[in-house]
């Protein structure tokens, strides 16, 4: 994978996870008219643990995908976990001010334990995906330090756990002269990505749901006090529709894709280092720069390959230009460290809010959405899909742990991504080293 590719089309075959994921299961397309409780649109993280909770329960369950499971974001990630809000840094203050006392405590508590509630159903499940806890988020400065560890006291009023480690604690799990500190997460941590998916989609075979393959919805229509999800070669006939495709929503729902901005984020993998990434990171936990805008977060695989996530400018994606991006980052973090070439290339996109908070949508009568989980797929939006699972059990929006309202598009929809990929991306990676 030397040329460029498109971001985001290219095929899970190419992405670095694919390599140590169980193989692909084939399961076939939608070819006839069958009917279920629930209809959900997406195999990724959010569709596949809404529908595994809803079968669980003893409800059908079908799952259209318009590739295969985990072929979209959920397959194209970092897989880093991290279990609390970062990418506009809402604080626990913030988001209750934002959505009133009661429901602020319950969606704070339901982030704080997110990465606890992740790797508790990968056990349950036993799900082979490489699962470690632990996540280190690192600080240059004292001032950032500081700014930091208040924003970490407010998550752990809500059941949020964290560990302060110092400068000179800092090799037990980095080597490098550049951070003042750091805060440990025991219940953050990393996976692969792919492989998470691939298990989620056994888990809800196993528990009676189904999978179909190759089955873009096209559109949905109303059916008398039901609904139709109609493919291309077959229709699903249903009560209750969940959408779980995050940003790759296309045009079914149109108001979906104007409610935030998508933003192309990218990795890139070597072959695996002689000393399995033993000389820059020693405690063989994902790190991530939480004073770099550009997403710089390095971590160790399980095979011991060097992996790191990087924000996509307006160029094309390619190794060559990766590099450009990424190199810098891991010379001024790791001085001494010879930077290997990079082998494997892929992309992904995700969906930004414009408040930095997920929420869940109500697109029509029992028809949902969970939306804008602002990249936090493993954490934010594997809780968000058990609130959309409750509202398909019919439990009150009052009582869920995320506001549910009607998309809002905002005017700067269109333009954002453009502006973002173009100057805002750039930027960030030039001078955000």
């Amino acid at each position: 994978m030397n040329g460029r590719i498109a971001p985001g089309f290219e095929p899970i075959a190419t992405v670095h996870w694919s390599m140590s994921a169980p193989p692909s299961v084939a399961r076939p397309a939608l070819e006839e008219t069958l009917s279920c409780d629930v209809a959900i649109i997406g195999a990724g993280y959010t569709g596949l643990t809404a529908a595994l909770l809803l079968a669980q329960t003893g409800r059908s369950v079908m799952v259209l995908d318009a590739g295969e499971p985990g072929w979209a974001a959920s397959g194209r990630n970092a897989g880093q976990v991290l279990p609390m809000i970062w990418g506009a840094r809402r604080t626990p203050q913030q988001i209750s001010a934002a959505v009133g006392a009661s429901l602020g405590e319950r969606m704070n508590r339901m982030i704080a334990h997110s990465g606890r509630a992740l790797f508790d159903l990968i056990e349950q499940q036993g799900i082979e995906c490489d699962a470690k806890l632990g996540f280190l988020g690192l600080v240059r400065t004292q001032k950032s330090w500081n700014r930091q560890l208040a924003i970490m006291q407010q998550w752990s009023e809500v059941g949020g756990r964290y560990v302060p480690i110092e400068r000179n604690q800092l090799s037990r799990y980095i080597v490098s002269a550049r951070y003042a500190g750091g805060f440990y997460f025991p219940e953050g941590g990393h996976v692969n990505p792919l492989s998470l998916s691939r298990g989620l989609a056994s888990a809800l075979e196993r528990a009676g749901g189904r999978i179909f393959d190759s089955s873009r919805a096209l559109s949905v229509q109303s059916d008398g006090p039901r609904w139709r999800v109609v493919t291309a070669r077959g229709v699903l006939r249903c009560e209750t529709i969940l959408v779980g495709a995050g940003a790759y929503t296309d045009t079914l729902f149109p108001g979906l894709r104007k409610i935030g901005y998508p933003v192309l984020c990218g990795a890139v993998a070597t072959d695996p280092l002689p000393d399995c990434g033993a000389s820059i990171l020693p405690g063989g936990i994902p790190v991530a720069d939480f004073d770099d805008p550009a997403v710089f977060g390095p971590r160790i695989d399980a095979q011991g390959c060097l992996v790191v996530s990087f924000l996509l400018g307006p160029s094309k994606a390619s190794l060559a230009g990766a590099s450009k991006i990424i190199g810098p980052r891991l010379h001024r973090a790791f001085p001494g460290f010879t930077v290997p070439p990079f082998k494997r290339l892929w992309v992904g996109r995700f969906l930004i809010s414009r408040d930095g908070m997920p929420r869940l949508l109500r697109l029509n009568r029992n028809i949902y959405a969970a939306a804008v989980c602002n990249g936090l797929g493993h954490t934010i939006g594997m809780s968000a899909a058990r609130e959309l699972a409750k509202l398909a059990m019919g439990v009150a929006e009052s009582d869920l742990s995320l506001p549910v309202g009607d998309p809002d598009p905002f005017p700067a929809s269109a333009l954002l991504p453009l502006l973002l990929r173009r100057v805002a991306a750039p930027l960030a990676n030039r001078f955000g080293a």
